[in-house]
Order: structure tokens, then C-alpha cells, then sequence
């Protein structure tokens, strides 16, 4: 296993994720903030509030920014390997045999940088579906037919 190329996501799925985290908190930043006006409540409160989320906004710019750095994956013939986690790290290692069925999916804003998330299933109920996002389509198209259940290696 040490002799894996280990392979990092794209930089653009950082970006999206930070564009998500930014829409959200800038929406409840400006909720909160309205509703407090509109209030009778104490002008102080308001920007203890505000101070709060925008803390929140911070400490998730820096967190997603350390989950990037720390996920990594590789694939070699016996299977798929992830490596993730920040203060609790994980070694997730998918053996192809175990594989049930995998499916690739993008929403509007990875459709739109050309990235995919490909999860794979597998048999068993710890870590039944292994999600790998921020990975380029095309190679997760490449990954799914890889992963690909061959008939001929059906034991039953």
C-alpha cells in the first residue's frame, strides 16, 4: 500500500465548496441580521450574532480548505483507496470484489466545472457507500467502468 500514486481532488471542488458556505452564510448573515433590526432587540445582540456567523463562515473557509489537503485516493487492481479526515482521519479501502454497483453523480455547479462524484456501493452495512467527490467527470466515468463488476470473476 505505501507504493500507491495517490491522486488529490480537483482544485475547483474546493472552490465550489467554498461558493456553497458562502451563499449560505451570507444568507443567514442577512437574515439574522434583518430580523434583529426589525426587532426590538438590543443593537449589541445584533452584532454579537453577526460576529458569530461570521466567526462560523471563517472557521469552515479554513476547515474545508485542511479537508481538501487531507483527502487523497488511489486505485491499483485489488481496489479503491481513500484517505480522508481532518481530526479524525479515515483509511477507507473498497476491494473490487466487494463492489455491488457504482453511480456517478454532478450537481448544477460541479456540472458546470466539469466535476462528478462517483459512489460506490458495496456489500456489507460499515461503509456500504464510499462517496469519492471533486474528481474530474471523465475519470470517474474511467473509474466506475473499472470498478465494474466482471461476470467472469463471480465466484457463485
Amino acid at each position: 500500500m505505501n507504493n500507491l500514486n495517490l491522486h488529490r481532488q480537483e482544485p475547483t471542488y474546493l472552490k465550489i465548496n467554498r461558493i456553497v458556505a458562502l451563499i449560505i452564510f451570507s444568507l443567514i448573515f442577512v437574515a439574522a441580521t434583518v430580523i434583529l433590526y426589525l426587532s426590538p432587540a438590543p443593537y449589541w445582540l445584533m452584532l454579537i450574532i453577526d460576529t458569530v456567523i461570521l466567526v462560523l463562515a471563517t472557521l469552515v473557509y479554513v476547515y474545508q480548505g485542511a479537508a481538501y489537503k487531507r483527502f487523497s485516493y488511489a486505485m491499483n487492481d485489488y481496489g479503491l483507496y481513500i484517505n480522508q479526515g481532518v481530526i479524525w482521519q479515515r483509511k477507507i479501502i473498497v476491494p473490487r470484489n466487494r463492489v455491488q454497483h457504482t453511480d456517478v453523480t454532478q450537481g448544477p455547479l460541479m456540472r458546470k466545472y466539469g466535476l462528478a462524484e462517483l459512489t460506490v456501493h458495496t456489500a456489507g452495512t460499515r461503509n456500504a457507500s464510499v462517496k469519492l467527490p471533486g474528481i474530474k467527470h471523465d475519470l470517474a466515468e474511467e473509474l466506475r467502468e473499472s470498478l465494474a463488476f466482471e461476470e467472469s470473476n463471480d465466484a457463485v
